[in-house]
């Protein structure tokens, strides 16, 4: 059960990897005004504040794996009308801006329902090492084989790396389509309304110090990281002054220090702990968005990416393992979407603010701003987090 999920997510990172690496360059070709270009990715993670609490009473009322090959259905139908727009030439920006809306709409539910449905399928002691797993097929797919040749087939032809993602949600929602049956715990009071399951999530969320403090400290991370993502074309093509292939490698750096980060993150946790982890993935973080912008050299860029994307999966497999192991599998997937809706959410208005201070101060100067902002959180956010670890002790002993 859980290697037909892994495999479905897997083709589907696959062609979120090519979009990746050639929508930004589209957004690029149509206009070089940044705050357009940031609002791609910003609409792109809207869905995460407009329905991420929604798709969570949908994924602990319904079989999880029902939504997500539902939904990856839906995502190849939106994405096959924009293949045939951008290939009949009517790949307008507003058009791009528009398909981005529509697939971040969707994002929440597959999400959601692919990480609330882990706890059910891996025993608990294989969380860390299921997680990690996951994290490696997310950062070879999505982040090094994809973008490099989703930019790479923008150049030959711009609705080649489109029709590529429309046919890799095709494809996992036939594979997952079979184990729908599968993994199911039904909402154990399913005459509640969505509204008093939404408020169970919430009120579950916040009353727990530990949960809330990591899902704070992950809305600044996400924003800050969003607002750097946005307009991290325009840094390749306008401060580092290279060609539209290059945007696709550089995004591929971040994966190879991801997988390092994957293979590690289940030794840095028993050496240093969670708290230690989430410190020292903070500090990562902050310390590379300071060196994309005080030292805009390629060598140095690269280092920054690779230390971005170490940082990332430390946070992701430490972070959601803990998650999956503490909250009742019945409140999984509303707690889930709550803690997401308030970090993912955080990313579409980093973006837009990223793209406005670009605009008005210039790139490298909102890198600096982001790095200042990420010291502060860490700074003031993580004491809540360590309280929160100190008082759960014996359960996660």
């Amino acid at each position: 059960m859980f290697w037909v999920v892994w495999w479905s997510s897997t083709i589907s990172y696959a062609g979120d990897g090519v979009f990746y690496g050639a929508v930004p360059l589209l957004a690029a070709s149509l206009t070089r005004d940044a705050r357009l270009v940031s609002l791609v990715d910003a609409l792109t993670m809207a869905g995460w504040l407009l329905l991420c609490l929604v798709s969570g009473v949908a994924v602990d009322r319904w079989r999880k794996t029902a939504v997500m090959w539902r939904v990856d259905a839906v995502r190849a139908v939106i994405l096959g009308v924009f293949t045939a727009l951008v290939m009949t030439g009517r790949g307008s920006i507003t058009v791009v801006l528009a398909a981005s809306f529509a697939i971040g709409l969707a994002s929440p539910f597959f999400d959601n329902a692919s990480s609330a449905v882990l706890p059910e399928i891996v025993d608990s002691p294989a969380l860390e090492r299921a997680n990690s797993w996951n994290q490696s097929s997310l950062l070879l797919c999505a982040n090094l084989v994809g973008p490099p040749l989703g930019a790479a087939l923008f150049v030959w032809h711009a609705g080649l790396p489109l029709a590529i993602q429309a046919a890799s949600f095709v494809g996992s929602a036939l594979l997952v389509a079979r184990v729908a049956g599968a993994g199911h715990r039904p909402d154990p009071n399913p005459g509640n309304s969505s509204l008093r399951s939404l408020v169970d999530g919430l009120r579950y969320l916040w009353g727990h110090e530990l949960l809330r403090s990591l899902g704070l400290l992950l809305a600044v991370i996400n924003g800050v990281t969003g607002g750097i993502v946005a307009i991290f074309v325009l840094y390749v093509l306008e401060v580092l002054r290279l060609p539209e292939a290059a945007y696709g490698w550089l995004v591929a750096v971040f994966a190879i220090g991801g997988l390092v980060g994957a293979y590690l993150a289940a030794r840095v946790r028993a050496a240093v702990g969670i708290h230690g982890t989430v410190v020292g993935a903070g500090l990562l973080f902050a310390a590379a968005t300071a060196l994309l912008g005080c030292t805009p050299e390629l060598p140095v860029v690269v280092v920054a990416i690779l230390m971005t994307g170490l940082a990332s999966v430390l946070w992701n497999v430490v972070t959601i393992s803990l998650r999956q192991r503490i909250v009742p599998k019945e409140l999984l997937g509303r707690v889930t979407s709550v803690y997401r809706m308030v970090g993912m959410g955080a990313t579409p208005l980093g973006a837009a603010g990223a793209g406005a201070l670009a605009h008005a101060s210039g790139i490298r100067t909102t890198y600096v701003a982001g790095a200042v902002l990420l010291l502060v959180a860490v700074a003031t956010i993580t004491p809540g987090v360590r309280r929160g670890l100190v008082a759960r002790a014996a359960e996660l002993a």
